[in-house]
């Protein structure tokens, strides 16, 4: 009888590559569990085939080989990563996922290359276990990158705006990385330091910074800044001068393929202690006897004060000023600032007087200053002395220049002392007008016309004027003469003054002289029925007496 302990050399062979083949699933299954195993892979034996005279030992170890191929081919002996739909919800798990098969097919390469090397194993195997571990490879190195590009984030810490002497805005932004966690991913995950050093997760580089407006426009200048390399607990500060002139903004940051904007309101630079006053139109032309208003905005730069008194420098008294609130139509002044508002909106308005002087030419600018001074300051502006510009620099406050140009207009007055005649025919009208310059700016080429009757004729004395200066008057002569065989009526002619001031035309209001043509009388008729008239009334009279006396 055969014994039971003895085997034949195929079942041995048999045996010891069926032992090797469940010794690697099963560490395969322990390494991916995290949990030891007391199976250890053998040296790969070559498999026998069962030979002809083959015990039926040999044939059940050829099932059990068939199963154990059957197994390592299944899905459980893979090292590749399975999906997981909750892997791009929760990256850190994922890329824990990936590690862990990272791990399996590394070692499962290795193990299967010192055993290609001994001869144990094919080389196709070989190839299967280096493809698996590449695939895995990739698979961690993308997980990781999704966990670290995910937690990387740009902070503004500080947006400061602040106006140079010349007068331009500026904005200082400071960046800071808010990346955080990469340390403790590092360390919680066993990341190898190659690929910890190459990826950088606590440096961000290439990022681009601009400002833009509420349309989407960019408003920085320049229109955008390149940040090299910003890296965790170093802030970078740029600096960008403004095209437009706002208090909130749009920073918009571009970096590693992503794109993040966040809508600011600028800080103040307390560190001026001063107003920023900024004139919509600095300079104006205004007509006598008229307001002239400029619209002032006010920043306030400060962190001490928040009253300022506003002043006006270098304006000649005659003429008189007050500060106006846009929205209430109050008169200011001072100007308070409140907790959150750092602008506010005033009007100027100047009153100019009627008439020019020395001190107020026409067609002069007048140069003068707006003022913000802190209510708690020693400065006393009087308004009958001239301030300079060094002076007004030497204050230390906000100011604004402004210019404002007289101008003046002319005005016509046509005074007549009569507009209508009566004439027989062949007579003709000579008339008399006034033109007076009732404006605050002369005149020029002042020409005075008259529309007559067909086949009338006029003759206008003088019938031009070259210049007409303020308050001084012209008298114009008029003679009109008509045709020999005009008819009886009436003819209206319309006189017509026009001219020029400040390039501007002007036109007087048209008069009318109305001319009524009466017919000859007839001396002889008159006289004759006038007599009959006369001896009518006595021989009445003489009858009646005769009558009485009977």
């Amino acid at each position: 009888m055969e014994d039971r302990n003895h085997y034949c050399e195929t079942c041995a062979g048999l045996l010891r590559y069926s032992q090797y083949q469940m010794g690697t699933i099963l560490a395969t299954i322990s390494s991916y569990m995290r949990q030891p195993t007391r199976f250890q892979p053998a040296a790969e034996p070559r498999p026998t085939s069962p030979s002809k005279g083959s015990c039926m030992r040999c044939i059940v170890l050829s099932l059990l080989l068939f199963t154990v191929a059957a197994l390592q081919g299944s899905p459980l002996a893979q090292t590749g990563t399975y999906f997981n739909p909750r892997d791009d919800q929760f990256k850190l798990l994922g890329l824990k996922r990936g590690l862990d098969a990272y791990n399996i097919a590394r070692a499962d390469y290795e193990r299967q290359k010192e055993l290609f090397e001994k001869g144990l194993s094919s080389r196709a195997d070989l190839e299967r276990a280096e493809r698996t571990y590449r695939d895995a490879e990739v698979n961690y190195q993308q997980s990781f990158l999704a966990v670290i590009y995910e937690r990387r984030y740009i902070a503004i810490e500080r947006a400061i705006k602040a106006q140079r002497a010349d007068g331009t805005r500026r904005v200082k932004l400071t960046l800071a990385n808010m990346t955080s966690g990469t340390s403790d991913i590092k360390r919680l995950l066993n990341i190898e330091e190659g690929l910890y050093a190459l990826v950088q997760p606590d440096i961000i580089n290439d990022i681009y910074v601009s400002l833009m407006n509420d349309q989407g426009a960019i408003i920085s200048q320049p229109y955008e800044i390149k940040v090299e390399a910003l890296k965790v607990g170093e802030p970078a500060t740029i600096d960008f001068n403004l095209l437009q002139d706002v208090d909130v903004a749009t920073v918009r940051l571009i970096f590693a393929q992503n794109q993040d904007q966040k809508k600011i309101y600028f800080q103040k630079d307390a560190s001026a202690n001063r107003v920023a006053i900024v004139a919509e139109q600095f300079s104006q032309e205004a007509p006598l006897a008229s307001t002239a208003t400029f619209r002032l905005r006010m920043e306030l730069f400060s962190s001490a004060e928040n009253t300022f008194r506003l002043e006006v420098v270098n304006l000649p008294l005659q003429l008189n000023t007050y500060f106006q609130d846009p929205q209430t139509q109050a008169r200011i002044t001072q100007l308070k600032y409140t907790e959150g508002v750092n602008t506010k909106n005033v009007s100027l308005n100047v009153l100019l007087p009627t008439r020019a002087n020395e001190e107020l030419k026409i067609d002069q600018p007048i140069k003068f200053y707006v003022l913000a001074v802190p209510q708690g300051s020693d400065i006393r502006v009087d308004r009958s002395k001239t301030i300079t510009d060094e002076q007004v620099r030497g204050w230390s406050v906000g100011f604004t220049r402004l210019e404002l140009v007289p101008r003046g207009i002319g005005q016509f007055l046509i005074r007549a002392q009569q507009l209508y005649y009566e004439i027989n025919p062949g007579q003709n009208v000579t008339m008399t007008l006034d033109v007076v310059n009732e404006g605050s700016r002369w005149l020029d080429n002042v020409r005075i016309d008259a529309d007559v009757p067909l086949n009338w004729t006029k003759v206008i004395e003088p019938n031009t004027i070259d210049r007409l200066d303020p308050t001084t008057e012209r008298r114009i002569a008029f003679t009109f003469t008509p045709p020999q065989e005009v008819g009886v009526g009436k003819y209206d002619i319309r006189i017509r003054v026009t001219g020029r001031s400040d390039n501007q035309p002007l036109e007087a209001e048209p008069r009318t002289a109305t001319i009524q043509v009466v017919p000859t009388a007839n001396i002889l008729g008159t006289a004759v029925v006038v007599l009959l008239i006369i001896g009518l009334v006595v021989g009445i009279v003489v009858f009646g007496i005769r009558l009485a006396r009977r």
